[in-house]
């Protein structure tokens, strides 16, 4: 089983794929956390991806697709959850032809609406543990840290990711509305695109993901 979750900015496309992980038992891959480790790295590759996300802007179609493909290649398990790829036509074409190589297929889009606003405050609240990566965001009472800028969960430092800010976001909403939005059709026309309603909580997010899950 292979799914897309489909979802501008802080819409909570991460939050959901640790659960659909933890249920199905899926290969959840985020480009965003493939991107940032690369990012790290010392070479070309990896100051040329950090420069960009710094920047606010996407990493090119090329980038993506070397890094993506590099690790499948490392990796054994197929049934992927794939968490902000593709972000465009292209990369979706791309992707298709790979899956349909390995005789696999895109089972399931899942489309993540939700208002604008809502996602300002949550990408300007979000803070993460520098220790254990548990994500807090404190414009949001019941995902607010019990003491400030320190994790519930191990006492970690929090942390706000110099890409988490209004002016970063408004070029990665606007980016997503001109270059991923068309990905709606895209899927559409293939019969696999469903949407959910990610304004409520993530409880009630995945049991819209779960009822659609079991109705195939």
């Amino acid at each position: 089983m292979n799914i897309i979750l489909l979802a501008p900015p802080a819409a909570g496309k991460g939050t959901q794929a640790e659960i659909l992980t933890d249920n199905y038992h899926l290969n959840h891959i985020s480009t965003g956390d493939l991107l940032r480790s690369v990012s790290k790295e010392e070479n070309d590759l990896g100051r040329n991806i950090k420069q960009m996300m710094e920047s606010g802007s996407l990493v090119s179609d090329d980038i993506v697709l070397e890094v993506f493909n590099h690790y499948l290649e490392h990796t054994d398990n197929m049934n992927l959850l794939l968490d902000g790829f593709p972000r465009n036509i292209y990369q979706a074409e791309k992707l298709d032809e790979i899956l349909k190589e390995k005789n696999s297929q895109i089972d399931y889009v899942f489309l993540f609406n939700i208002s604008k606003e809502m996602l300002v405050d949550r990408i300007t609240g979000r803070r993460l543990c520098e220790s254990c990566g548990k994500v807090y965001n404190v414009n949001i009472d019941p995902l607010k840290p019990k003491i400030e800028s320190t994790c519930d969960k191990c006492g970690g430092k929090l942390y706000a990711r110099k890409d988490d800010n209004e002016e970063t976001f408004n070029i990665r909403y606007n980016e997503y509305q001109t270059q991923t939005s068309p990905l709606i059709t895209y899927y559409q026309n293939k019969g696999n695109l469903y949407e959910i309603d990610s304004s409520v909580s993530k409880e009630d997010t995945f049991r819209q993901i779960e009822e659609i899950l079991g109705k195939r």
